[in-house]
């Protein structure tokens, strides 16, 4: 951990001279979303076009002021303390937001890490005490080891068809209990057992909801994974083939960026 904070603050320091250009609407990629927060009272509230009703809020600690409201300074202050805020959906209520740093194109970005995933922020500008940056809301994570480690752990759970679970709640204390497990759960609860915490944009959960994209276009699923999984057309091949294609695909990442 102290390893990366010190490399997080080398890449950092390198990285002051970036400009603050804002990024009009139409730059934007296909499935970003971007969002204007203005800066009162020790946080930043902010909401977004494409996503209306949808806010964030990012909170700081009462030494920063508006004087030094700058890129660095913002990044330095969530490198040195743990910044949260909030996402406040429409009907209000909210779920915690987690602020931290990450290498990201070649840079250091700030990512939000949220109840739906973790996303690095874009194109971060700041002018007349606003901020502005974009998301994408489809990123997948590179590749790394730990990936394929989770993969193997779903592969243990579902070492057969008597071990899969075929009506998926997303709510996985049963599946654990009952040594059962859905498509999702075992992915998440791999993910929790490899890592300690569970992303869901991370690199094994989308790859997968990507591949059933592939394989089964058009298939209206709203939970990609849940509705896979217990569609009554899917049997336990075709979850085992499923995640030996993104065993697959994230192996070929592995190797060709050695």
């Amino acid at each position: 951990m102290k390893s990366m904070k010190k490399y997080l603050i080398i890449i950092f320091c390198l990285c002051l001279i970036i400009s603050n250009t804002i990024f009009s609407q139409n730059e934007l990629c296909e499935t970003c979303i971007e969002y204007t927060m203005k800066f009162a009272d020790y946080s930043f509230h902010g909401r977004s076009f494409q996503l209306a009703g949808y806010d964030i809020t990012m909170n700081l600690p009462s030494d920063f002021s508006v004087d030094s409201l700058t890129k660095e300074n913002l990044f330095s202050c969530i490198l040195s303390k743990e910044i949260k805020g909030e996402f406040i959906a429409p009907n209000g209520e909210s779920s915690e937001i987690r602020y931290s740093l990450m290498p990201y194109k070649d840079t250091i970005t700030i990512l939000m890490k949220t109840s739906n995933g973790w996303y690095p922020w874009d194109k971060i500008a700041i002018k007349d005490n606003e901020l502005i940056f974009s998301y994408d809301y489809w990123y997948c994570p590179p590749a790394s080891i730990v990936d394929i480690d989770i993969l193997d752990l779903c592969f243990t759970y579902l070492k057969d068809s008597s071990k899969w679970q075929q009506s998926d709640d997303r709510i996985c204390d049963d599946d654990e209990a009952g040594d059962k497990w859905s498509l999702f759960c075992a992915i998440k609860t791999a993910s929790i057992e490899k890592t300690g915490e569970y992303n869901h944009r991370g690199k094994v959960v989308q790859t997968t909801r990507f591949v059933i994209d592939e394989l089964y276009p058009n298939h209206g699923y709203a939970h990609t994974l849940m509705d896979f999984n217990n569609d009554s057309k899917t049997s336990f091949s075709d979850i085992m083939q499923i995640l030996n294609i993104v065993k697959e695909r994230i192996e070929t990442e592995l190797i060709r960026t050695k």
